[in-house]
């Protein structure tokens, strides 16, 4: 009686106390589920492989010591790398340090590991696979950990209860066992080549360009939205409503670049033939970067599909649109093979038309007005007084005539 009396008396003190218990209670809690997790997991690898007889492989770990809010070096030391020494890797590990690091390091090695294992956002990883596939001869195999920026929902802020490290996790383990599975398959990547302006016939064929290629697996963004994006951490200290505040006030910063017009040049998708093989041919005399791997995947489908003539696959389609955003992704169609899928939205306009979409833009649900299905497509923007950069895999890059393709089973991911 004399507690509750006590209690009622201090109520906010025992309140807080109350908190402060709970929330120790949950951290105890989950440290010890995280603990049991890792512990039977590695029993688990060491089981399966103490008996292996295989010569241990060198695996390279090229890691961006900023990425997750500069936790991503501890998360791989205290949960990858023992289930990697338990397994019976030999791990080396690179930090990067600078923007381009990963890319010129692959792309310069002498001899390669026997896998690389991404420790890091969606940039690195979009770096190392343009250094691999800028290289001549073999490339190695990839393995890609989810260390990059978390997409969380607005309300897991207050999402006090939630078991999210524990989850977080087991995800990371999860993306790491195919490589001590050996499990793997082959991906198609995105392939993006500046087009030479100079020399540029009215077909939108570029007869001369010394600019190596860029390669990346999440797609692109150019545009009003992926700037507002970009904007959001700027306002930081309102929490889960950033994403708000940056379209508000974007809205009233009286930037150009509402409707940025875009002339595009597409091929329809194809599956893959003899016009196909004649273009790759082409790009290879010309100096393009494809690896060797590329070529061995595809040697019985070309040999298979050299006879084959799709008549619409080397058709040109022309078209001019103004759009507040351009996003570009690989998607599988119902045939089972690889398109581009290019969306194009042009339904913001400044003012009151802008404000009430603000929720939509920033659930990203938005409906594109024009949406491109295609093999290759080669975009001419029209770049104001204050041009708004593309972004390839989160990297930031001048906006400039390109033409976006796929590569078909282009590497190897552990997945």
């Amino acid at each position: 009686m004399n507690t509750l009396k006590l209690i009622r008396n201090n109520w906010k003190k025992s309140l807080l106390l109350s908190c402060v218990a709970g929330y120790g209670i949950s951290t105890v809690k989950t440290n010890i589920d995280i603990k049991l997790y890792m512990s039977q997991l590695s029993s688990e690898v060491l089981h399966s492989h103490q008996n292996t007889s295989v010569l241990p492989k060198n695996v390279l770990v090229i890691m961006n010591p900023i990425a997750k809010k500069k936790k991503a070096e501890n998360l791989f030391k205290k949960y990858c790398e023992p289930l990697l020494h338990l397994a019976g890797f030999s791990v080396e590990i690179l930090r990067t340090n600078h923007i381009g690091h990963a890319k010129t390091y692959v792309e310069e090695m002498n001899t390669l590991p026997d896998v690389i294992v991404v420790a890091g956002g969606d940039g690195t990883k979009s770096e190392v696979v343009t250094g691999l596939l800028r290289r001549h001869g073999e490339i190695c195999p990839v393995s890609l950990l989810p260390l990059g920026r978390e997409k969380q929902s607005s309300f897991n802020f207050f999402d006090i209860g939630s078991n999210r490290e524990l989850d977080f996790v087991k995800a990371l383990c999860k993306a790491l066992l195919p490589l001590l599975k050996n499990q793997y398959r082959y991906a198609d990547v995105i392939q993006y080549d500046v087009l030479d302006e100079d020399n540029t016939d009215n077909d939108g064929n570029s007869n001369s360009n010394n600019l190596k290629p860029i390669f990346g697996i999440n797609g692109f963004s150019w545009g009003l939205l992926k700037d507002i994006d970009n904007m959001k951490d700027k306002y930081w200290y309102v929490g889960p409503l950033r994403h708000h505040f940056a379209a508000f006030f974007r809205s009233f910063s009286g930037k150009s670049n509402w409707d940025a017009e875009t002339n595009y040049v597409y091929t329809p998708p194809c599956r893959g033939c003899s016009n196909c093989c004649a273009e790759v041919e082409d790009q290879q005399a010309k100096g393009f970067f494809l690896s060797k791997l590329v070529k061995q995947q595809n040697v019985s489908r070309t040999a298979a599909q050299k006879l084959i003539k799709n008549d619409s696959c080397a058709t040109k389609l022309h078209g001019c649109i103004k759009s507040n955003q351009v996003n570009i992704n690989l998607s599988q169609n119902d045939e089972n093979f690889s398109e581009l899928e290019s969306k194009f939205i042009d339904s913001l306009q400044p003012g009151w038309n802008f404000i009430k979409n603000i929720p939509k833009i920033t659930n990203k649900t938005l409906e594109p007005n024009l949406i491109l299905k295609s093999r290759t497509i080669k975009l001419y923007p029209s770049v104001g007084t204050e041009p708004i950069f593309y972004s390839i895999d989160g990297e930031e890059y001048e906006p400039r005539p390109i033409q976006v393709s796929i590569v078909p089973n282009a590497i190897k991911v552990f997945c």
